[in-house]
């Protein structure tokens, strides 16, 4: 199940929308959680989901600190664009069926109105363990009139 906050922070849909819920949202720090199952996007039967999805989910969960500061006036309507990840570090192949993953991330860095810096990590609350961490640098394209009303009007920022 979706947690409808989603909806009106981001634009992403199903299938493409992969993060569940919204734990913790702030100016600069964003915690979600996926639960994998074999329903869940790209999952592959008799092994789980890959773990380099995991940067999706640190993508969609860097784009919700975007819709807020959008709902919060700090930031104007923009397309994020990621730009680039490094040092992605996947410590296990893939995440598994059952798997609940907290993804959290916090921006660390900004550079005039176009560039934004992150840095994520993915803990399976199964066991606690850490499973994947990485700095994201993603491009802030703002919106002309006409792309903001394509966007589900629901939504509060792009990214």
């Amino acid at each position: 199940m979706i947690d409808g906050r989603i909806y009106e922070l981001i634009p992403h849909r199903e299938p493409m929308l992969l993060i569940n819920r919204v734990i913790e949202l702030g100016q600069n720090f964003s915690c979600a959680e996926i639960t994998i199952s074999e329903r869940s996007s790209f999952f592959i039967a008799g092994k789980g989901v890959p773990s380099w999805i995991g940067v999706e989910y640190m993508g969609q969960t860097a784009a919700l600190i975007a819709g807020y500061q959008s709902q919060q006036g700090t930031v104007a309507p923009h397309l994020g664009l990621l730009l680039g990840t490094r040092k992605y570090e996947a410590f296990v192949p893939y995440f598994r069926a059952g798997d609940l993953l907290q993804v959290r991330c916090s921006e660390v860095a900004v550079v005039g109105d176009s560039l934004a810096n992150f840095q994520c990590e993915i803990i399976n609350l199964r066991d606690h363990s850490r499973c994947a961490s990485a700095k994201l640098s993603v491009f802030r394209k703002p919106l002309t009139d006409q792309e903001q009303q394509e966007i589900p009007s629901t939504t509060g920022a792009s990214a």
